[in-house]
């Protein structure tokens, strides 16, 4: 595959299922909950585990999400500061969000990682065929999970439609800025923690 970078392993593909990108990867480790697709990864080094709960805590992961576990997923992986790069085939309407939206998870991501969204997919690229389009996207990790900015952007993200100036008093620092967090992009994130004195982020 085009996107893998073959200097960071090892490389970890999550849900291998019955090895159509599996076959193309070789990845080191193959990771898949479901014990039916033992019988087509016999030839790889196979993981029986969940993606939310990595028995791995190094490398690139390659991986196809299944939506419903999409945020549970990011908010563990970015704990896991020996994942350095995710290679990831993402719902369409995810990653808008993950780009464009002042939400918790969207601030988290563009926190700690650089985000590159890649190709986009359409639904008769995949058998079976979903109802939505698809998006490859790329996110190198540029800081360390520090909990304490974990909790921070939680908090800010509760508080969207109020000011800074609000909003430093309801989760700390001092801001004397009349900006909503709403105005502020996910990818502006160290702008916003900045805005609000925070030297530490």
């Amino acid at each position: 595959m085009s996107y893998i970078d073959n200097n960071i392993r090892p490389i970890l593909e999550v849900g291998c299922g019955k090895g159509n990108i599996t076959r193309f990867l070789e990845p080191d480790i193959c990771i898949e909950l479901d014990k039916k697709f033992i019988k087509y990864l016999k030839g790889y080094n196979l993981v029986i585990a969940d993606a939310r709960h990595l028995p791995v805590l190094r490398g690139q992961l390659v991986s196809s999400l299944p939506y419903q576990i999409t945020s549970d997923f990011f908010k563990e992986i970015v704990k896991m500061d020996g994942i350095r790069r995710l290679l990831l085939i993402l719902q369409n309407d995810f990653v808008e969000k993950v780009l464009n939206d002042s939400t918790y998870i969207s601030f988290l991501l563009n926190y700690h990682f650089s985000i590159q969204a890649k190709d986009v997919i359409p639904p008769r690229d995949f058998r079976p065929s979903p109802k939505v389009f698809s998006t490859i996207v790329i996110f190198n990790r540029v800081r360390q999970y520090r909990k304490d900015i974990d909790e921070l952007i939680r908090c800010i993200s509760k508080y969207k439609n109020k000011t800074l100036r609000r909003v430093s008093k309801l989760c700390g620092g001092i801001s004397y800025s009349d900006l909503k967090v709403r105005e502020f992009k996910p990818w502006q994130i160290l702008e916003l923690l900045n805005s609000m004195e925070l030297s530490s982020a």
